[in-house]
């Protein structure tokens, strides 16, 4: 029974003993928890402040990057706030870079970029202000430009129009020219039919001159017999005119043996031979400068061979020079100028050729000039008219006239 007891109390004991334990325990575990839930919430306070620190820095940082992004861009339109897709950004700053030559791989952030793309941007500027003023100046030479060719314009519309003008003159002139050309060939068939006449009666009239002419013919082989005899001179030999009495080598001057005593006349030019036997080598030509009645004074030129000169002894020719005979000339064609009628007239009567009005059956010479330019009546000819078709020149060619160009007298006188 008492070992019941005690066993009973060592029970109660023992669980006294693990009450206290557990009160003491509890005490501390309270105890502990209080200060460690002290500690929380001083550590709450800490975090929450933390969190609205942070908050607050979130706030802040949220809002410099919708500032940010409403500034640089690139953000997605549905988005609530403005907020830069980074990966665009870098996409297209780097497109936005290539178009700069400027900008290198250095160039990394806008803030190194904006100033390079300032750079260039004003560059351009300039670059535009100056094609600006080319632009204007151009502007202004093409409005130059521009009224000059209105001006053209004009012009060449006031040519047409005088042009078409002229056109209309001249289709009215042609007309009235083939209206005058038809009348001319109705005119010119007329003639043709009159001509057809005449020349039926030419024909006619050819018989009846035929015989006329072989009248003529007597006649003029009676003239021929005595031009024959006037001229007889002209068919012998060539005789010497003349020689040669002095020479001055230095003065290029000399006298011939004949003068006005033998109708010498200024001006009248002579051959000169070399007087050797039997020589008929030219050497020059003499040029009668001043006359005396036995003689006259020459001047020499052309010489041939100046180591073979003009001396005296040599002979002078001139194959229209006659000192004796009379003769007669008639004159046809122009005499003009240094060669006029007048001179030529004078020249010809100090070699003793009277020239005649007519040409007749005593005429020696027909002096040819050069061509006609007005006919017998004074009016002016659409073509010269040359010397050998006039009727005076076919005459002397029938009547065997000697005929002598002016070109001849002209290698022999000085006029």
């Amino acid at each position: 029974m008492n070992r019941s007891r005690r066993g009973a109390a060592r029970v109660h004991v023992i669980w006294l003993v693990a009450f206290l334990v557990l009160f003491i325990i509890s005490t501390v575990m309270f105890f502990s928890a209080s200060s460690e839930t002290e500690s929380v919430r001083e550590r709450l306070a800490e975090v929450k402040k933390e969190n609205a620190d942070l908050s607050q820095r979130d706030e802040q940082s949220t809002e410099a990057r919708v500032r940010l992004s409403e500034v640089v861009g690139w953000s997605p339109a549905d988005a609530a706030a403005a907020n830069t897709n980074l990966e665009q950004l870098k996409l297209s700053f780097g497109d936005w870079k290539a178009n700069f030559p400027n900008m290198g791989e250095d160039i990394k952030t806008l803030e190194l970029a904006l100033p390079k793309a300032k750079d260039a941007y004003l560059s351009q500027q300039r670059t535009i202000a100056t094609l600006n003023d080319s632009v204007r100046t151009l502007e202004g030479e093409k409005e130059s430009m521009e009224r000059g060719l209105r001006d053209a314009l004009r012009g060449k519309d006031t040519e047409i129009s005088n042009l078409q003008k002229q056109v209309a003159d001249e289709q009215n002139s042609s007309a009235q020219r083939q209206a005058e050309l038809e009348s001319r060939v109705a005119s010119l068939q007329a003639q043709r039919n009159e001509l057809d006449a005449q020349l039926r009666e030419a024909r006619n009239t050819i018989e009846a001159n035929n015989r006329k002419f072989e009248d003529e013919r007597v006649a003029a082989q009676t003239r021929m017999k005595a031009i024959t005899k006037a001229l007889a001179f002209q068919r012998e030999p060539e005789a010497a005119d003349g020689a040669v009495l002095s020479v001055s080598k230095d003065l290029a001057l000399g006298w011939i043996d004949i003068g006005s005593n033998q109708r010498l006349a200024r001006g009248m030019r002579f051959r000169v031979v070399s007087g050797k036997v039997g020589s008929q080598k030219l050497k020059g030509w003499a040029e009668v400068t001043n006359v005396q009645p036995t003689m006259a004074e020459v001047s020499f030129m052309n010489v041939v061979d100046r180591f073979d000169p003009i001396v005296e002894g040599d002979i002078v020719f001139n194959p229209v020079f006659d000192p004796k005979g009379q003769r007669t000339a008639v004159l046809c064609g122009r005499f003009s100028g240094q060669f006029n009628e007048t001179e030529l007239k004078v020249l010809l009567s100090n070699m003793g050729i009277t020239v005649q009005e007519k040409l007749g059956t005593d005429t020696d010479y027909l002096i040819v000039g050069a061509e006609l330019f007005v006919d017998a009546d004074g009016q002016a000819l659409e073509t010269p008219m040359p010397a050998s078709d006039l009727p005076v020149y076919k005459d002397a060619e029938a009547q065997g006239t000697q005929i002598v160009s002016i070109k001849d007298l002209r290698s022999y006188f000085k006029f």
